[in-house]
């Protein structure tokens, strides 16, 4: 069997993959997808998309479908929920970690006090040239696609105070449980988690998880379960 993850590490669904298979105990193998040469994984992706998963001459592009599979192909131990109501509120709180969740970060990491994270995280494995000429642009293009969207066209105090109260649903909602969607880590978890951790890369993000016990406890629980460390990357 051999399992290969073709990824941006920055990105928090490679994260969502990367955690899923160390949740299952499954030995994979990460190529870096580098910005600068994303053409040339054009047959893993034809579309571009990252990550993408290979699994014994397979490929599945996108996290949620990657994790669906993932439990198709490798049952125990599983990602979704066993009840069927968990399971459609794992589903539904994976959706909108990210297609909602994510564009807190969009938004908020080109922001001047966090581009520098931003920069660094997004060009780790690039260098010479191609990191300058991409460390200037790319900001840009982020906060372009985050207004396209609507959350960028948003004053930042005002996106800060949305996040905040999406951060005291997720404080309400923990409290008395352990888990988002059930009596044992899931999908939903993975999703959610992972969009906190990128946001704790900006400074407003990180003062707001610090602020609330509950949503700190729970992800270290997370990562205790299905950690974010060990990648070992191929380029």
């Amino acid at each position: 069997m051999t399992i290969t993850l073709y990824q941006f590490e920055i990105s928090p669904y490679a994260d969502k993959v990367r955690r899923a298979l160390r949740w299952k105990g499954l030995a994979f193998r990460v190529v870096e997808v580098l910005v600068s040469r994303r053409n040339a994984h054009r047959a893993v992706s034809p579309t571009g998309k990252f990550p993408a998963l290979v699994h014994d001459g397979r490929t599945i592009v996108d996290s949620t479908d990657i994790l669906r599979y993932l439990d198709q192909a490798f049952p125990e131990p599983r990602l979704a929920p066993d009840h069927p109501r968990d399971a459609a509120l794992a589903t539904l709180l994976e959706d909108w970690a990210d297609e909602s969740l994510y564009f807190y970060d969009l938004t908020m990491r080109p922001w001047p006090q966090n581009r520098q994270w931003f920069v660094d995280d997004l060009l780790a494995h690039e260098q010479g040239l191609a990191r300058s000429l991409l460390a200037r642009a790319i900001p840009s293009a982020i906060a372009k696609v985050a207004r396209a969207q609507g959350l960028g066209r948003k004053a930042e105090a005002t996106v800060v105070a949305d996040l905040a109260a999406l951060y005291d649903a997720l404080e309400a909602w923990l409290e008395g449980v352990e888990w988002l969607a059930g009596p044992r880590l899931s999908n939903a978890d993975i999703a959610v988690r992972v969009m906190v951790n990128v946001l704790d890369r900006t400074v407003e993000g990180k003062a707001l998880r610090a602020a609330r016990p509950r949503l700190g406890a729970w992800c270290a629980r997370v990562d205790a379960a299905a950690p974010p460390e060990g990648i070992s990357v191929t380029r």
